[in-house]
């Protein structure tokens, strides 16, 4: 699974990385709609659920370009029955899309989500270490994920990130890890006249080579911190 991760680039570096040709030279491929934030700042280095992030849909699957907006991290599909709290997940089993009713209805609402890193834990419980898993050349990673309005009018969206089977670098931490894709793949997923049965290719694991961990401080799993030190390697004498 996948339940803190990080994003300190900016857009225009996400821009730079997306490797699709650019409408025009001042537009870029990204439509941006993140012009102002509410209630989080950007960069962040815990980003956890409920925190309010930028996404990205399709703007124009003809021409390749995308637009980000800012979604609600977990995600609202369905209204809870009276009296009880809503299920707000922030991850989804890629396995699970064709056999829950509650995700065939979005599974054309697809999306991706930014992110520099992500933490993940492994170890006894009560003895837990957190691990930094990023781009083995450090570059910005694209989930793959779905979405749907937040709210009746559709105004604020709400997102969960799509995971599948670990690959070798990430088995010794956890068994599950988010499904990634790269820019050339990015078309295909956002483009909702694709049925999601056709889509099973890409949601294989990363490959091995391609992303690289190591250990960090503990002080990520309290959300208030917030510091490009809650990524670096935490320093151990045995």
């Amino acid at each position: 699974m996948c339940g803190r991760y990080t994003l300190f680039s900016d857009f225009n570096t996400i821009d730079a990385l997306s490797g699709s040709s650019q409408p025009n030279e001042t537009e870029g491929i990204f439509k941006n709609e993140c012009l102002q934030e509410t209630g989080r700042t950007l960069p962040s280095y815990n980003i956890a659920p409920s925190h309010i992030v930028p996404v990205i849909l399709s703007l124009n699957t003809s021409t390749n370009q995308f637009i980000q907006i800012l979604m609600h991290w977990g995600f609202m599909g369905w209204k809870p029955k009276a009296g009880s709290r809503p299920l707000l997940p922030i991850n989804t089993r890629s396995e699970e899309i064709v056999e829950k009713s509650m995700w065939r209805s979005v599974s054309t609402q697809r999306c991706l989500i930014p992110m520099n890193g992500f933490y993940e834990w492994s170890g006894a419980k009560g003895n837990k270490s957190p691990h930094y898993i990023q781009a083995s050349n450090n570059s910005v990673l694209f989930a793959a994920g779905f979405y749907s309005p937040l709210s009746p009018l559709g105004s604020y969206y709400s997102f969960s990130i799509l995971t599948t089977k670990s690959n070798t670098t990430m088995q010794n931490i956890h068994d599950r890890m988010p499904v990634f894709l790269d820019p050339s793949e990015w078309g295909t997923w956002l483009d909702p006249k694709q049925d999601f049965n056709s889509l099973n290719y890409l949601l294989d694991p990363y490959p091995d080579d391609s992303l690289k961990s190591h250990i960090v401080s503990t002080a990520v799993g309290n959300v208030r911190n917030n510091s490009p030190h809650l990524i670096q390697p935490e320093l151990r004498l045995f």
